[in-house]
């Protein structure tokens, strides 16, 4: 009876021994050499003086009305493009969120939002759209490509600064298919009717 004991109680032991082998093992292995474990780092504490939110800039270019005809005035004024013909009218439309609270700022709120363009600067103004019917406000402003104009990618950027200091950059993709684009093609200009005087 002895000898039977002592044989069951051997392959426990070895099971034992081998467990904590194998504990001791992965102990070593979760420090490196010479190291002993530690606690986590201590967070900074909070300095009660919050972050100022980013602003973040949401925009598109799109064709305006511009030397288009009464028959392709309906179909393409306002669609968004990145591909613009000399002659043609390029319209920026931007909204800036306040990161904070997720509403769009007006001009109360910002005091100037601008499109950089390689040799000029467009202020944007803030206003409704459609201007009849409006069913959304945002910042817009527009730039004929002037016949002569370099074709090709047009680099540009647009700057948003609000009234309490805070600024945001928006800037394309640097993929040349991707910015907007000034074709070789050049559209007819379309004269503005002058009014009659008043009688």
């Amino acid at each position: 009876m002895r000898n039977t004991i002592h044989a069951r109680t051997r392959p426990r032991l070895g099971l034992v021994l081998s467990v904590l082998a194998v504990g001791a093992l992965v102990a070593a292995c979760a420090q490196p050499p010479g190291q002993t474990p530690t606690s986590a780092p201590p967070t900074a504490a909070p300095t009660g003086q919050p972050a100022a939110a980013a602003l973040v800039i949401d925009s598109d270019t799109v064709l305006g009305p511009k030397n288009l005809t009464d028959a392709e005035k309906p179909t393409k004024t306002c669609v968004q493009a990145n591909r613009f013909a000399h002659n043609e009218q390029v319209v920026w439309r931007v909204k800036v969120i306040d990161g904070a609270t997720g509403e769009a700022l007006d001009d109360t709120a910002l005091t100037s939002v601008e499109v950089t363009l390689p040799d000029q600067t467009l202020a944007l103004k803030y206003g409704p759209h459609p201007a009849k019917e409006p069913v959304d406000f945002f910042w817009t402003t527009s730039w004929v490509v002037p016949e002569g104009y370099p074709s090709g990618s047009l680099d540009y950027r647009i700057v948003a600064t609000a009234a309490d200091g805070r600024t945001a950059t928006w800037e394309q993709f640097k993929v040349t298919f991707a910015m907007l684009i000034i074709t070789d093609d050049v559209r007819a200009v379309i004269a503005t009717p002058v009014p009659s005087p008043t009688p």
